[in-house]
């Protein structure tokens, strides 16, 4: 059931047409018939045959030939009884995968990200090399890697990896005579064997192919006769990404031949074909470009090359114009396309998180470059003004970027997801425990003081950054960090900082006792307070194991300290700098740093308190900032209550302040000022439309609803109601019907009927039903609406006719 539940929603069932959903609804029930099924092929040596069926569709790839086979990508649909079985097989898998696959390899295993191998890289690359040792960079593209894997060879493989035979046992039982058929204008042909390859759309697959593929970077790593790059105390040989390939090689006229055949030993073997064409060859230093390179089967490559989707420049200062310069104009060409679509504000606003959003952040979170807020100004113009579709704003982008939970409509604020996505990476420098490859190098490149103690100084550094290191992935990264912390006013020391190796108490740069107070676990300066005040060296002795010869020591670090914090001995209250330095994922960082310091808006709920003539209090006003999420799953029906609640539409007591000619009078009533609230409420056109909803739900809960303002303008409830959750929901959904009426009819002279209303209310049900079909959940939707439909056949056809 665990295996059933982790199944993704959402994605095209196989031949048989049952979905992911299908099997979580009815789990209880599917379970052990799942289980009798598995346990019958275990004992037959395979599946049954739809479970072993897959239907192949066919999508072409832009700009090739549509006449050719190899111009089309297979995208293969199984069954997803036989994906809850490999899923049970991968759950086990995913637990050892890391612990036996070197962390050269961090495609699709947990806690390994792409961003480490073009760190790596990026280190690699822009580090000194040796003046004597010529060194290259080779990127190998694999030819269909994922499907030409022999099976003989995967089997034999886990084998030596000394998986059981009940497990392999259960891998040959998924692959024991698979078969597909290819769909083409919806016809579908014979189904026909599957000889080799790892299955597509098989969540076990990613984890066989981290397996299959780790013989070959070992041989490759235990070949002395290959020579890798070395930077430090380490040699670094290669870098996979599932089939991507990155080879770090020296002395590439010995290395590369021997490689060429380490290659050719291993495709006889495993299956694994490199296509040479186009697989890249990159000199990283001088002494390389003076080598005859070109007798090798691979193209030679000066000045930048792709890797994992990303422009890899020689020169670190033209990864802005190789990346962000080509991105900013797609995006620029896409928006100016697709303004001209029918779309509502929230339609713009999800183009930009699905479309826009996406491209950027695996940049940010790839190449750590410094980017000044001109770039983000524009970005920002850019997007303003297709959300506006090229007219002024309604409202300032910082309330649109704002949470929901704040009244925002969660668009992306593009610098803060910059900020997040680098200082994910920043936040290892601190990290004791982590040995990453790039993060070693990064530290390896500081040698003055600890990249750890970089990150909790006071602003500016009193020294050169460049004094610190040369290192530019560490430089940009550094500039990213203190443009953050400028931005909100984070100058100060940080208490996390470390003791040992700090470059700002230099007693720890001289000293390596302080290193061993590091080693006992008295590591940052947070470290030195007990309870909220400073520690006596009596209880960091008892605490730390720490000898009395070092009282000294403590000596001249409770000096240090008492000089840096205003708020000594007392431990200074954390700010959004530590906050933030002990996060580990940058969602959890950008939500911080976009809540931090927001306002409420009490400019706008005021102006709703002094036209109502009536006090919000604070939970009516955060129930209605819910409500616009809460009430309805239609997208537009929540930009209708985000507008209202913001006050974006147009009265005419507003046009009138801005147009002397205009008559700030109601054109329904023609008697009061037609402000916000007369015309959603006030009105006396509006009387008779909203005492009829109110009765009707009145009846339909068999609870007295008074008509209130601030249930018909928020759809939310007075505290002292006693409306449980159900009604709640009704009328927050039924009121927000009666306001969107309103709004249809905003220049009218009449007031829209109850019969409208009530058709409205009938329609935009089969939404509710919808909402809550998705979720799984359809008895609950007649839960909370029985009563209201109820009530509707109650309702005489006369009342609604006569009107």
């Amino acid at each position: 059931m665990t295996a059933v539940a982790s199944m993704q929603c959402g994605k095209a069932p196989g031949p048989d047409g049952f979905s992911s959903e299908f099997f979580k609804k009815f789990s209880k029930e599917l379970s052990p018939i799942l289980l009798s099924v598995y346990e019958e092929s275990s004992i037959l040596g395979k599946l049954p045959e739809t479970m072993r069926q897959a239907v192949i569709s066919l999508i072409h790839k832009k700009g090739k030939s549509k006449l050719e086979c190899n111009s089309y990508r297979p995208i293969s649909l199984l069954n997803v009884d036989s994906k809850i079985f490999a899923k049970m097989l991968a759950r086990r898998l995913e637990s050892v995968v890391p612990l036996i696959v070197n962390e050269d390899q961090t495609g699709f295993i947990r806690n390994r990200y792409s961003f480490c191998n073009i760190r790596r890289l990026l280190n690699i690359l822009h580090d000194p090399t040796p003046p004597d040792t010529p060194e290259v960079v080779l990127s190998l593209d694999a030819e269909k890697a994922f499907d030409r894997v022999e099976w003989d060879y995967l089997f034999y493989t886990l084998k030596k990896f000394g998986f059981g035979v009940k497990f392999v046992s259960w891998i040959r039982i998924l692959y024991s005579c698979p078969v597909a058929a290819v769909r083409t204008n919806n016809n579908l042909s014979h189904f026909f064997n599957l000889e080799r390859g790892t299955r597509q759309g098989c969540p076990l697959s990613p984890l066989l192919f981290s397996l299959v593929i780790e013989p070959l970077a070992a041989a490759v790593r235990n070949d002395a006769l290959i020579k890798g790059v070395q930077r430090g105390d380490s040699v670094h040989k290669v870098s996979l990404y599932a089939d991507d390939t990155l080879l770090y090689v020296s002395e590439p006229l010995q290395s590369l031949p021997r490689l060429l055949g380490l290659l050719e030993d291993f495709g006889k073997i495993s299956g694994y074909k490199v296509n040479m064409q186009k697989s890249e060859l990159i000199p990283i230093n001088v002494l390389a470009q003076q080598n005859t390179l070109t007798s090798f089967p691979f193209k030679l490559s000066q000045d930048k090359f792709k890797y994992l989707g990303v422009w890899i420049t020689k020169n670190y200062k033209h990864m802005y114009k190789a990346n962000f310069i080509p991105l900013l104009d797609i995006i620029k060409q896409d928006l100016g396309q697709w303004s001209t679509l029918p779309l509502s504000l929230g339609g713009r606003i999800n183009i930009i998180k699905m479309n826009v959003l996406p491209k950027f952040l695996y940049l940010f979170q790839c190449v750590p470059l410094f980017l000044t807020k001109t770039f983000f100004s524009f970005i920002d113009k850019l997007i303003s003004s297709f959300i506006w579709n090229g007219k002024t704003a309604r409202i300032s982008k910082t309330i649109l970027q704002r949470h929901r939970e704040h009244g925002g409509f969660s668009l992306p604020n593009f610098q803060y997801y910059y900020w997040a996505s680098n200082i994910r990476a920043m936040l290892y420098w601190r990290s004791h425990s982590c040995d990453f490859n790039w993060l070693k190098l990064e530290k390896m490149s500081c040698t003055f003081a600890s990249l750890h103690s970089l990150l909790c100084s006071t602003l500016p550094l009193l020294q050169s950054l460049c004094k610190f290191s040369a290192n530019p992935v560490v430089k940009h990264s550094f500039k990213i960090w203190a443009q953050f912390r400028r931005s909100f006013n984070l100058n100060d020391i940080s208490v996390l900082a470390p003791i040992a190796h700090n470059h700002m108490f230099v007693p720890s740069i001289m000293d390596d006792c302080f290193t061993a107070w590091d080693a006992n676990g008295l590591r940052t300066l947070k470290d030195m307070f007990v309870e909220g005040l400073f520690a006596s060296f009596q209880q960091l002795k008892t605490a730390f194991r720490i000898h009395d010869s070092q009282f000294f020591r403590y000596l001249q670090l409770r000096s240090f300290m008492s000089t840096s914090f205003n708020y000594f001995p007392s431990c200074p209250p954390d700010s959004l700098l530590e906050t933030i330095l002990v996060m580990n994922t940058f969602s959890k960082v950008y939500n911080v740093i976009n809540s931090h310091n927001v306002q409420p808006m009490a400019q706008t709920r005021r102006k709703w308190e002094e036209e109502l003539e009536t006090a919000i209090s604070e939970d009516e006003w955060q129930s209605a900032i819910n409500n616009i999420y809460s009430s309805s799953i239609c997208l537009r029906h929540r930009v209708i209550q985000f507008k209202i609640l913001h006050r974006l539409h147009w009265s005419k007591v507003r046009l009138a302040k801005i147009k002397r000619d205009i008559d700030p009078t109601c054109d329904r009533c023609e008697t009061d000022p037609a402000t916000l609230s007369h015309m959603f409420w006030s009105c006396s056109k509006l009387l008779s439309f909203w005492q009829c909803i109110f009765k009707f739900l009145s009846d339909a809960l068999k609870v007295n609803i008074e008509p209130e303002p601030i249930i018909a303008i928020f759809g939310i409830n007075l505290q002292s109601s006693n409306l449980n959750k159900k009604c709640k929901v009704v009328v927050a959904f039924a009121t927000l019907i009666a306001r969107r009426l309103i709004l249809l009819n905003w220049k009218e002279k009449r007031a829209p009927p109850f019969k409208l209303w009530f058709i409205e209310l009938l329609h935009h049900l089969t939404l509710e039903k919808i909402r809550y079909s998705i979720r799984g959940s359809a008895s609950k939707f007649f839960c909370i609406w029985q009563p209201v439909l109820d009530q509707i056949k109650k309702v005489e056809p006369s009342l609604i006719l006569k009107e």
